[in-house]
């Protein structure tokens, strides 16, 4: 690992590849991105699947964890530091649990994004926060039009007294380092992430909103056009 200025790593906890039905990030797209010194760890998040973090863990120049974006049956949740897959369509308690028995950690994502697909519940969001299963809070999305609801996430997140991070959420590579933390250098584990996050600083890159809206329309777009020329499978929410 590298640090940055100051002594410090920059790391990116949400992020996709082509292994998401909505995204197209490949190993080459996050090689780049921490060859400019966008990111020095980064976690791979797919919807429901393991597959492309397992993939660029171990073919990558840097360190990555291994997450899980996971459709709970009480909206969307991530799981860091997994070793093996944790199915969808289960509670969000039951999710959780399965994510600490791997010994991983949950990462509650964008809670208050209006406009993301999936949101965790309210409900099942503070049954959680009261049962003690959230290590890390997303308090600062890299998506468009987030700002109002990012500062409603923090606030939540320093209310409860949990640790936050902010995340790109790629799903393009344009997007990749836009949104990270910065963490001091030292080794990153499930152990040692949730401190180290409470001497982070945010560092903000994002583009203003038309533009990160175009790219993700050009990115969308994109993945179709392959699609239908057949250069790449037809990838579904599952």
């Amino acid at each position: 690992m590298t640090a940055v200025a100051g002594g410090r790593l920059l790391v990116d906890l949400h992020n996709h590849t082509y292994h998401s039905y909505d995204a197209h990030n490949r190993l080459a797209d996050y090689e780049r991105a921490h060859a400019l010194g966008r990111v020095d760890v980064v976690a791979i998040t797919d919807h429901n699947t393991i597959a492309g973090a397992l993939e660029l863990r171990a073919a990558a120049s840097f360190p990555v964890i291994v997450g899980q974006e996971i459709d709970t049956a009480d909206g969307e949740l991530i799981g860091l530091f997994l070793e093996e897959p944790v199915p969808a369509g289960l509670p969000a308690i039951e999710t959780a649990e399965r994510i600490r028995a791997q010994g991983g950690l949950v990462y509650l994502q964008h809670p208050f994004y209006r406009i993301v697909r999936g949101r965790m519940r309210a409900g099942a969001r503070e049954e959680l926060r009261g049962l003690r299963l959230i290590d890390i809070v997303e308090a600062a999305n890299g998506g468009p039009l987030a700002a109002a609801d990012n500062a409603r996430a923090l606030a939540w997140a320093r209310a409860c007294g949990l640790p936050h991070a902010a995340s790109s959420d790629a799903h393009e590579p344009a997007a990749i380092g836009t949104c990270v933390s910065a963490i001091p250098a030292a080794a990153v584990t499930a152990a040692s992430l949730p401190e180290l996050l409470r001497a982070a600083e945010t560092i903000d890159r994002r583009p203003p909103a038309p533009v990160a809206l175009l790219r993700k329309a050009a990115g969308r777009t994109g993945i179709a056009l392959r699609v239908l020329a057949g250069r790449e499978p037809l990838r579904r929410r599952r």
